[in-house]
């Protein structure tokens, strides 16, 4: 990857390295990518709502709207590298020996530990996403029309990263041992998937009744 981060790639180069026969970046890192232009968009949007005489009632929130934003995206930004850091240790923890007993407690004891890290990432993609889920939430009332659509594809690029960080949580926590934390970011992704999804299906539904 040489020296640099995903974050810091072209649109290409990243699309490139995604398509390469290789397991980093994969889905958690586009699961992260998805909510960084959910909040991009949620930017894009404030920012040709402020100052408008139609919308000025509404500068105020919405300039509150931007810096979160602006935030939000930093933070989804950087879990597309933090996901490939947590996948390097488990990836190399597979390749440990386990020729003895011994060998073959401490393996499994790295990968158990590794899971949980690998789990931790794509969970606070759906966290952070369920913050800019507010942002449109708000934008839907207070948001310039002329950029209503764009308020659509925001939230639907939202769902579309929980659903994906979903699954990479699920194909972590199926090979974890420890049931209590297994059922407590079962309980975490239920909810927060139940939440952002509902919310953005409502959402679009009524972007698309504006724009008919």
């Amino acid at each position: 990857m040489e020296n640099r981060r995903y974050v810091e790639f072209s649109l290409e180069e990243f699309s490139n390295e995604v398509a390469a026969k290789k397991t980093m970046p994969g889905g958690g890192s586009v699961a992260a990518y998805c909510s960084s232009l959910s909040s991009a968009l949620a930017s894009m949007v404030g920012n040709f709502t402020v100052g408008k005489k139609k919308y000025q009632q509404y500068d105020e929130d919405v300039n509150v709207i931007i810096e979160k934003a602006k935030e939000y995206e930093k933070i989804s930004l950087d879990l597309v590298d933090e996901d490939v850091e947590a996948y390097l240790p488990l990836s190399n923890a597979y390749k440990l020996p386990s020729d003895t007993e011994e060998e073959k407690k401490l393996k499994q004891h790295t990968i158990q530990d590794c899971l949980k890290v690998a789990a931790s990432v794509p969970l606070k993609t759906l966290q952070i996403s369920n913050e800019i889920l507010k942002l449109h939430e708000e934008l839907l009332v207070k948001g310039s029309n002329m950029l209503i659509s764009d308020v659509g594809v925001g939230v639907m690029m939202l769902k579309a990263s929980v659903l994906s960080a979903k699954l990479n949580i699920l194909i972590n926590i199926k090979y974890i041992d420890d049931e209590s934390f297994v059922n407590e970011y079962k309980l975490e992704l239920e909810s927060l998937e139940k939440k952002i999804c509902d919310s953005c299906d409502r959402i679009y539904q009524s972007v698309v009744e504006k724009l008919i």
